[in-house]
């Protein structure tokens, strides 16, 4: 007998990316061939072997709330804003919180929060690191900040 698959629906598309703020911005743009790659010029980059990169241009304050911007890093706020968007276009569906799921797939978590707290606990003690630190640091974070925005329960299901 065949294995038979859960099945998935996605009705909603969010991106946040370096041809768009927007999934029809980023759509539009690859459809003109525009590419989000670009030199990097700082000085910091300067001792890089390879310095170009994909920069997100979004001005991540304004689509969050100050508490949201404050407790998670920069890989969190460009999740939450795709999220949004996803939600938004799906029409905001109710659904039994058991059987949604939020997926998303990240190397690493917060590497600007990682940065930051390493040097305020070189330059100030650990009683100055921020006690945000790990949930803006787990690779799991944008996962785990679009599923408490949309109620999100699922668990992984049968292995």
């Amino acid at each position: 007998m065949p294995e038979v698959s859960p099945r998935v629906v996605v009705t909603g598309l969010g991106a946040v990316t370096p041809v768009g703020g927007t999934a029809p911005e980023t759509w539009a743009a690859l459809l003109a061939g525009r590419s989000g790659i670009a030199a990097l010029e700082e000085d910091w980059a300067q001792g890089l072997p390879v310095r170009m990169a994909g920069r997100v241009d979004v001005d991540v304050a304004s689509h969050l709330t100050t508490p949201e911007y404050k407790r998670m890093d920069r890989c969190g706020h460009l999740a939450l804003i795709a999220a949004r968007e996803a939600w938004a276009q799906a029409g905001r569906p109710e659904a039994d919180p058991e059987r949604l799921a939020v997926v998303i797939g990240s190397g690493y978590g917060g590497l600007d929060t990682t940065l930051e707290q390493a040097r305020i606990l070189d330059a100030s003690g650990p009683r100055r690191v921020s006690p945000h630190t790990l949930t803006r640091i787990m690779v799991n974070a944008p996962a785990a900040w679009v599923s408490m925005e949309v109620g999100a329960k699922a668990g992984p299901g049968p292995r």
